[in-house]
């Protein structure tokens, strides 16, 4: 099943589920997968079919691992999650969601003890209206029947596990570019690489997160505070009026010329 139809069945009502299994190997894909629909169902775009838009304040701070509705539960003991793990991932999604869900999540969750599993049992049950559970595992086997039963499995298919060559290319492309925006490479080069690379919105403001990534990188390496700040302010400009739907095209190449004092 394609990403954006799971989202679509989750937060459409069409699906009464408050908990998914996520089935796929480990390191094949699956964090990035857990990402992604985690993106999907809290991202404020209007339009459902362009969710995760990747621009939007709740789809940037998944993608910085800043936001405040992702709840991971976290593994206290060297190899396995302990029943404190357990007791503390259930208080926590107790609490009211900042955004449109609050997603718990748990890693690896073929590896945890049926004490931990049945502690859980009641969180998968009877959670919150808002929260939602994803248990990424590579073998569901593992999990009691009592916990596979209250939950919905999502089965990766290669092509949603792997990374898509195609979409790597481009993310090395938009990389590229954000950081001719910051003064690499001469202008028309920059021209070529974002009429190439630069095909949506999403794309544009993805260009700018990176620059202003690169910004900050160089502010904490010891270069001038005031003038990255200066950098970041013109940035923030620039994502303004794209968001605003100003040409996105015209808009990153007066950026560009406006960062490199052109």
């Amino acid at each position: 099943m394609h990403l954006n139809t799971i989202i679509k069945s989750i937060t459409g009502g069409a699906s009464s589920a408050h908990a998914y299994i996520i089935e796929g190997k480990a390191g094949s894909g699956r964090d990035e997968f857990i990402k992604k629909l985690s993106m999907g169902l809290e991202c404020r775009c209007t339009d459902v079919a362009s969710r995760p838009c990747g621009s939007c304040n709740a789809c940037r701070q998944i993608a910085a691992g800043s936001s405040m509705d992702i709840v991971r539960m976290q593994m206290s003991g060297k190899t396995a999650y302990k029943t404190e793990d357990a007791n503390a991932f259930s208080s926590r999604l107790d609490m009211d969601a900042y955004g449109r869900y609050l997603i718990g999540i748990i890693d690896d969750a073929d590896s945890l003890s049926e004490t931990v599993q049945n502690k859980l049992l009641k969180t998968l049950e009877e959670p919150r209206p808002d929260v939602i559970l994803l248990l990424g595992t590579s073998n569901p086997d593992h999990l009691l029947s009592t916990v596979r039963s209250r939950c919905s499995t999502i089965r990766l298919q290669p092509e949603q596990a792997a990374p898509d060559e195609e979409e790597k290319e481009r993310a090395d492309a938009l990389r590229a570019a954000a950081e001719m925006l910051g003064g690499k490479g001469a202008f028309c080069e920059f021209r070529e690489a974002i009429e190439k690379n630069v095909k949506t919105r999403a794309d544009a403001i993805t260009l700018i997160d990176q620059a202003e990534d690169g910004f900050r990188e160089r502010m904490m390496s010891g270069d001038s505070a005031a003038a990255m700040a200066d950098r970041l302010e013109l940035c923030e400009k620039a994502r303004a009026d794209i968001e605003r739907d100003m040409d996105r095209s015209k808009a990153l190449k007066r950026l560009r010329l406006e960062l490199t004092g052109h």
